[in-house]
């Protein structure tokens, strides 16, 4: 089982390789060292909770998904997905999304 800390350190990582920024940028835009960061993202550094609210908060990564004791079922990008829809999308934008999942899914099993 993994702890927090390990769910914290993947969880920035993959939220900072999916909005495409190097550890150089992302760093900057928090005011830290990229060599801090990296120590963060591999395990080897805990961040403050004021740097921890920062990168949560510039990331969209939801609190609770690396600060819960229990384990996820999810990956980190599926609880950043999870996350965009319920805190950052009206009912109009789901409606659309739903529909567009539905139709994947359903394509998908024309191909099979």
């Amino acid at each position: 089982m993994r702890t927090s800390t390990t769910k914290l350190g993947a969880a920035i990582k993959s939220a900072r390789k999916s909005k495409k920024l190097t550890q150089m940028e992302l760093s900057e835009e928090l005011g830290i060292t990229p060599r801090y960061l990296q120590g963060i993202e591999n395990e080897n550094k805990t961040p403050s909770y004021g740097l921890l609210f920062r990168i949560l908060s510039y990331l969209d990564i939801p609190a609770d998904s690396v600060l819960a004791p229990h384990e996820s079922l999810f990956s980190p990008e599926l609880e950043q997905l999870l996350y965009f829809i319920h805190y950052k999308c009206n009912q109009r934008e789901i409606s659309v999304l739903l529909s567009t999942a539905k139709a994947l899914v359903n394509t998908r099993e024309e191909v099979s």
